[in-house]
């Protein structure tokens, strides 16, 4: 077909192309030919399923209709109807795989298969995909009776309408400032960011979004106390509402509820503990284990940091301190090496130039720049290549632009790698997003330490994906290992923007291109560093609250509750009245429920990871492919602890990330 989303995974998407008529046209033709794949797959397997003919037949209808959701979803910010169109195909294709891992026959056709002499004399990958499938079988209600399987749809379009009424209720209008004096203290590229947001909204003076970036930004610089009063209540006013329809506490709890009935009616005690199945870290007690005791080593330190900030507000007149004054505090604090100072040295082009270098120091990854079409003139596109081969596109959208969703840093993957049934490969796409801030007129887009932190964690994704070597779909799937092992590899990839002497062998100032002053770069990461615990805390009390929720979410606790005990385990701060940060907590309805923990856990094996690297050089190219053999290329076909020992040579330990963040 000459469909732009239809072609093979060697052609790339030619975005240029795309209509509404036939991307309407692409999303139907891959969801017939899915449901009519699969009814002949079925019919056609029973006298005796196999490898190819039905377990790589099913994993390609798989492919290509997963493969044209992901390669439109960039265009959803395009207008409304484009919104609408792939909203609905994403149901939709939820939707037919719900339907296809309920299909009891389909599912006795594995089964056949798994438990056949052929089935017991695959490799062991092949065994592994055979299990996978089983489990996921399993897990949406294949073996359920009639009755079971109707109250499992109808969960599960319960649990579909919570979350999306959830993100909805998030989103709030900017604060619109028109008197320049309420902006002391906001550095001027901040302000003419602001004001360009305000211009596009046809207003004058200057707009902040109610988004993290914005947000950030004038908590730590703005003098104007009240102006960071006024930004922080509206901020965390999000998915608050005295409508119920509008308040995200009700949603919350009953996905918590919904959620919970759910695993219980597939056989589980809890929804964490079927979400920790597919996940890395181990069980229920393996992981609230590692919360607790981790929450052991912070409350210390993260008391320390709290008598410290008090004390700098009481020296500065602001006691008792605010949650608006904290960041302001700390900012002022860090004046070594402002990062707005820091980010002058690493303009865009010189970043991604480092990370195409990293690539191929350290993993032998060629990315050569191609002119491909894609959704947005700021989207870099490459071709990447390994040992002279071809395995895949990366798409850089890294840049914030009109029609891309606020705060956007995620990684999607498009196509996984693998072999189809007449061994021809398919090669992998990936599309790396970010939020960098937009160039104002005449310069280039310039990245602080958090923006690449961003994007080295995301590059770190698209890695991650393209080095997979397992052959189908299912095994080259790296989101099968769960939060927990996706995060590891892009929280690794964060280390190197945490050394010294690698910042400033990437560094470029915008104007000259002259490096950083080592000294003061070390002395600029050094009070950086020292914010560490305050975030760690932060997202400890909201992983040990996830933890909380899902483990039992009706034992008549309230959100707050909740959070308060979760809070209190780790020293972090008490709540104020007005703060509800469950309302706006989006990684409960974007798959990070019952995970919310991952980013610690990864943040932790992350550390221990990286002592190779400090010990061999940070582009040791043998370390690296060590890298690539122990975590990359098994995909989802081992667990990920095995690579994790495999590579370190011994069990993994938290003493790197503990000494690093003065905790030990």
């Amino acid at each position: 077909m000459d469909n732009p989303l239809l072609q093979n995974s060697h052609i790339p998407v030619d975005y240029s192309a795309i209509t509404l008529e036939n991307m309407a046209a692409a999303f139907a033709h891959v969801l017939l030919a899915h449901e009519q794949g699969i009814d002949r797959i079925i019919r056609d397997q029973q006298a005796m399923p196999t490898w190819d003919d039905m377990v790589l037949a099913v994993d390609g209808l798989d492919a290509q209709l997963l493969s044209v959701l992901y390669a439109a979803s960039p265009l959803v910010g395009r207008d409304d109807d484009w919104a609408a169109a792939i909203i609905d195909f994403y149901g939709k294709a939820t939707a037919r795989f719900d339907q296809k891992f309920a299909n009891s026959a389909l599912q006795a056709l594995y089964e056949r298969l798994a438990n056949s002499d052929i089935g017991r004399q695959l490799d062991a990958r092949k065994r592994e995909t055979l299990r996978w499938h089983l489990d996921k079988f399993n897990a949406n209600g294949a073996k359920l009776d009639a009755a079971g399987k109707a109250r499992l749809a109808q969960l599960q379009v319960q649990i579909g309408t919570a979350r999306e009424a959830f993100r909805a209720n998030i989103n709030r209008p900017g604060l619109h400032i028109i008197d320049e004096t309420e902006l002391n203290g906001i550095p001027q590229r901040i302000r003419d960011e602001w004001a360009e947001r305000a211009r596009e909204a046809a207003l004058s003076g200057w707009l902040l979004a109610c988004e993290s970036v914005a947000t950030d930004d004038a908590l730590r610089y703005a003098s104007n106390r009240p102006l960071r009063e006024q930004v922080y209540r509206a901020y965390h006013a999000r998915g608050v509402s005295d409508e119920p329809g509008q308040d995200n506490r009700l949603h919350l709890q009953q996905l918590a509820t919904w959620l919970d009935e759910k695993a219980r009616l597939l056989g589980f005690a809890s929804h964490l503990e079927q979400s920790l199945l597919v996940k890395s870290a181990g069980a229920v007690d393996e992981v609230r284990g590692f919360l607790h005791h981790l929450a052991g080593q912070v409350r210390p330190g993260m008391l320390q940091w709290r008598a410290e900030i008090e004390r700098r507000a009481a020296a500065q007149g602001l006691a008792p301190v605010q949650p608006w004054d904290i960041a302001y505090l700390e900012a002022a604090h860090t004046a070594v090496l402002t990062t707005e100072t820091l980010r002058e040295y690493f303009p865009l082009n010189a970043v991604v130039t480092a990370l195409q270098q990293l690539a191929e120091q350290l993993l032998g990854v060629v990315l050569q720049p191609r002119p491909l079409p894609t959704w947005h003139d700021s989207v870099q596109p490459f071709e990447v290549w390994q040992d002279n081969a071809f395995i895949g596109f990366l798409y850089l959208d890294a840049v914030q632009h009109a029609g891309k969703q606020p705060d956007a840093v995620f990684t999607t993957y498009i196509r996984n790698r693998r072999v189809d049934a007449e061994g021809i490969y398919q090669a992998a796409s990936v599309v790396v997003f970010s939020d960098v801030p937009q160039a104002l007129p005449g310069d280039q887009p310039l990245l602080d330490h958090l923006s690449l932190r961003k994007l080295f964690h995301e590059f770190g994704h698209a890695l991650h994906h393209l080095l997979v070597r397992t052959t189908n779909h299912v095994m080259s799937n790296v989101t099968e290992l769960g939060t927990d092992g996706v995060e590891l590899v892009g929280k690794l990839f964060e280390r190197w923007v945490w050394d010294a002497d690698y910042l400033v062998a990437i560094s470029a100032h915008q104007r000259d291109g002259s490096p950083l002053d080592r000294a003061r770069v070390g002395e600029c990461l050094y009070r950086l560093r020292q914010q560490g615990v305050e975030e760690i805390a932060r997202d400890l009390s909201l992983a040990l609250f996830d933890l909380d929720l899902h483990a039992t979410p009706n034992d008549g606790r309230t959100l707050e509750q909740r959070l308060e005990q979760a809070r209190e385990r780790c020293g972090y701060w008490p709540l104020a009245g007005f703060e509800h940060p469950a309302h706006a907590f989006d990684h409960l309805v974007n798959g990070y429920d019952a995970g919310y923990y991952a980013y610690l856990w990864s943040d932790v094996h992350a550390f221990d990871l990286f002592t190779r690297f400090e010990a061999a050089g940070l582009l040791d190219r043998a370390t690296g492919r060590e890298l690539q053999e122990a975590l990359f290329a098994p995909g989802a076909s081992r667990p990920l602890r095995e690579g994790i020992e495999a590579f370190l040579g011994r069990q993994a330990s938290p003493a790197a990330y503990l000494r690093w963040h003065g905790l030990a």
